[in-house]
């Protein structure tokens, strides 16, 4: 017998109302790279683009993006090999700084196109610099796993209230996250709704597999891509899906390695010149030791724990913050 996920259990009328469309938000493709290990040619993905597309729309997904790591190269790949398709958009998830603590934040835009992408991409080492250009250009975007990368290097209160100067959009549900990071931003963006107007909510699974691909998604009332992100942009949508846990997150991450090893041991891939590949197949054997002692196993788990404590750690001081704004930071 099958088991079926949580959510299928008892499915929301919305669900199957044509008027509402869904959409993973937040994906990746082998067009990903992993940059701490880039001379070996790893990547945070290994899932081909079109693989991508077709696993969304068989999970029901009515929109799809890919959100590649600072890169729209799986995007144009796809829609140079499907032409036709009008239920894609051109996205990607940026990693940008504050400069003056070097805190780091990834902001996922939606919706743009191969000028905007260079500009981003020239602009992305500073958030300020970032931030103007994208409400210059009037670009959607969302702030992502706002705590995942926290490093305490400003207060949070300072923290949140510089992220909420800047963006109108928040992850609040990521697939990959602990559910303690999770609920933590939606019991945020609840109060920051009630005591300072709208903000926008949205979802996306985190897939750098294709097994919790369209687990977790936004739901708008839409009949197209651009009105689906319109819909974004005005608050008028939501979340659903289920975060897929400690032991899943962990299952996804060795499946990455078995696949990094696999694409190393294929050469008759011709993206690669046989010295590259020669490369790629001595640095792999230096980091196999590194694999099998349990290293991808060691940082998942403290990623995961830190995700926990932090969460546990601010929250109760930020939510605290927000119901007595007066309170001195």
């Amino acid at each position: 017998m099958s088991r079926r996920r949580p959510e299928e259990n008892e499915l929301p009328a919305w669900f199957s109302d044509s008027r509402f469309k869904k959409a993973d938000l937040h994906c990746h493709s082998v067009y990903s790279t992993f940059k701490y290990f880039r001379i070996a040619n790893t990547r945070d993905s290994y899932n081909r683009p079109e693989e991508v597309y077709r696993v969304a729309k068989e999970r029901g997904m009515d929109f799809v993006t890919i959100t590649d790591h600072d890169s729209i190269d799986g995007c144009l790949y796809l829609l140079n090999t499907m032409p036709d398709l009008t239920d894609f958009f051109i996205s990607e998830e940026v990693e940008t700084w504050f400069p003056e603590t070097r805190q780091r934040i990834h902001v996922n835009v939606f919706g743009i196109d191969e000028k905007q992408h260079r500009e981003i991409q020239r602009l992305r080492s500073n958030i300020y610099d970032l931030h103007g250009y994208l409400r210059q250009e009037n670009i959607l975007a969302s702030a992502n796993h706002m705590f995942q990368n926290y490093r305490m290097r400003n207060s949070p209160r300072q923290y949140f209230e510089e992220m909420l100067r800047m963006f109108d959009v928040f992850e609040v549900k990521n697939g990959a996250m602990a559910s303690q990071h999770n609920r933590l931003i939606e019991d945020l963006m609840s109060v920051v709704r009630e005591k300072r107007g709208a903000v926008s909510l949205v979802a996306g699974s985190d897939a750098h597999t294709l097994s919790p691909l369209a687990r977790v998604y936004t739901v708008a009332e839409a009949d197209s891509p651009a009105r689906f992100l319109e819909r974004i942009r005005t608050g008028e949508c939501f979340v659903w899906g289920s975060e897929m846990g400690f032991r899943v997150l962990l299952s996804d991450v060795y499946r990455m390695v078995f696949r990094y090893y696999g694409s190393v041991l294929d050469w008759k891939n011709p993206e690669f010149t046989r010295g590259e590949k020669a490369r790629h197949l001595a640095l792999a054997a230096m980091g196999a030791p590194f694999s099998a002692a349990g290293v991808p196993f060691a940082i998942t788990s403290l990623n995961y724990l830190k995700q926990i404590f932090v969460s546990r750690r601010i929250g109760q001081e930020l939510l605290e913050d927000f119901v007595d704004p007066e309170k001195p930071s």
